[in-house]
């Protein structure tokens, strides 16, 4: 079996148990964790391009986002933005290099904090869902729906992709790849609805898969242009055959704004 099939084999059983019999806190603690270490490989790529930042303060700034969000909801979130946004660029005074830098510095420390920090925390809340019940449930159609739509792209895309979507940030993606993915997303959202009988309308689940559709092959490119200027092929080599942190995670934290906004937006967040 090969390397990238042998680690979803795995992994995703144990997520899936994670989610559905161990409290709200245990997925987040999993969750945090993977975002830090994401966090830190974003910065490990800027520093291998030259761009100097305060990695312990800006990991730090990270996981207080994340905690703070998910203890203390949006308040605990505004909060912990403004520290960040006003801390780090100030740390950056007392780095040698200063001025020298500062810029990028801090644009990459900040970005670190408030892209990964924003989308981990909207992936928690909706583990973080008021009615008990239904949030595993709700998280586990969101994640499963990625994951095949994902599977989709690749397997159609690599037996059958001809045209290139982005050949200069992700060469491997092809129109015909998104195109299966897509499919394969509307079908697991159908196939999940009913297996986890989520207690959402219909037009709502398609709703989201339509969001899922999009977003999560968006998230994968914008994590992969980041790669391509750093000049590196994976975020690391974390898990075997998946590379790393970012790597397995562009596509999940992405989409979760857009999706969390829409359930906001329609009414069904209490």
């Amino acid at each position: 079996m090969p390397r990238r099939e042998a680690f979803a084999f795995l992994a995703v059983p144990i997520l899936v148990a994670v989610i559905l019999l161990a409290p709200a806190w245990a997925f987040l603690v999993v969750l945090g964790a993977v975002v830090v270490m994401g966090g830190d490989e974003l910065l490990a790529m800027a520093g291998a391009i030259g761009i100097h930042h305060c990695r312990w303060l800006t990991l730090i700034a990270l996981a207080a986002l994340l905690a703070a969000s998910w203890a203390a909801g949006v308040p605990g979130l505004a909060i912990a933005l403004a520290a960040a946004v006003t801390v780090l660029p100030t740390a950056q005074l007392a780095r040698p290099e200063a001025p020298r830098g500062s810029l990028t510095g801090v644009a990459v420390s900040c970005l670190a904090v408030l892209f990964l920090g924003v989308t981990g925390v909207c992936l928690g809340w909706l583990r973080l869902w008021p009615d008990p019940a239904f949030a595993p449930r709700l998280l586990l159609l969101y994640l499963g729906v990625i994951w095949a739509g994902d599977s989709g792209a690749y397997y159609v895309g690599t037996r059958l992709g001809r045209y290139k979507m982005s050949p200069r940030i992700s060469p491997n993606k092809t129109w015909e790849g998104l195109a299966g993915g897509t499919v394969v997303t509307f079908a697991a959202a159908a196939l999940l609805r009913v297996v986890l009988a989520v207690p959402l309308p219909w037009i709502h689940v398609l709703a989201i898969a339509a969001i899922l559709a999009v977003a999560a092959p968006v998230g994968d490119l914008v994590e992969s242009q980041f790669k391509r200027d750093a000049g590196v092929k994976d975020s690391s080599q974390l898990f075997p055959g998946h590379g790393g942190a970012l790597d397995r995670t562009d596509s999940l934290l992405y989409p979760a704004p857009p999706v969390l906004g829409y359930l906001l937006l329609v009414g069904l967040v209490p």
